[in-house]
């Protein structure tokens, strides 16, 4: 397979003594940042709560509407 571009342009720069590219890049020190967790079942209770606009049928307080229209 062929080498790229770039990677000749890092290899001649190693060769040469200058700084890589690689090496000015930041490490993580073995910190993986786009780590992600299932929400667990209190979370997820706990958002629906505190939630804006909650679904009010959905709620159990005993009571109810009585909508009478007059034709």
């Amino acid at each position: 397979m062929a080498i790229s571009q770039a990677k000749k342009q890092r290899r001649k720069l190693a060769q040469q003594g200058r700084i890589s590219p690689e090496q000015l890049r930041g490490s993580w020190n073995g910190v993986q940042p786009a780590t992600k967790t299932t929400p667990t079942l209190k979370s997820r209770l706990a958002k629906e709560h505190h939630k804006h606009k909650r679904n009010h049928a959905l709620m159990d307080d005993d009571s109810f509407l009585f909508y009478r229209t007059e034709y």
